[in-house]
C-alpha cells in the first residue's frame, strides 16, 4: 500500500505542468528578446494566472493576446514576479504577473 501511495505521489507531482492549452492564434505571436525599435506598439498587458509553471503562465499570456481585438503579432515580457496564495490547499501555490508589451512587427 505504502508503494502505491508513493507511485501516485510521484506521478502527481510530475503531471503538475502544461495544464494551459495552446489557444487559436497563440501559437503564431513571436516572444521578444528586447524591447523592439522598428515595431509600432499597440498596448500593454498585466495577467495574473495561478498555475504550476513559469512556462504555463506565458501560455495563458499569448492565449490572452490573441482573445484581443487587436493582437498584434510579438509580445515583450517587461516584467515577472511571483506572489505566494497563502490560502491555497489544493492546486497552484503561486500566481505569476506578467507585465507584457504587444507589438505589431513587420514580417
Amino acid at each position: 500500500m505504502k508503494k502505491f501511495i508513493s507511485i501516485s505521489l510521484a506521478l502527481a507531482l510530475f503531471s503538475c505542468g502544461g495544464w494551459v492549452k495552446s489557444g487559436d492564434g497563440s501559437s503564431t505571436l513571436a516572444k521578444l528578446g528586447a524591447e523592439p525599435a522598428n515595431c509600432e506598439f499597440l498596448y500593454q498587458m498585466q495577467v495574473e494566472a495561478a498555475v504550476y509553471t513559469n512556462e504555463d503562465a506565458e501560455q495563458f499570456l499569448r492565449n490572452r493576446i490573441a482573445d484581443q481585438k487587436r493582437p498584434g503579432n510579438a509580445f515583450w515580457i517587461a516584467s515577472t514576479r511571483t506572489q505566494r496564495n497563502e490560502s491555497a490547499i489544493f492546486g497552484p501555490r503561486n500566481t505569476f504577473v506578467i507585465d507584457a508589451k504587444i507589438y505589431d512587427c513587420p514580417k
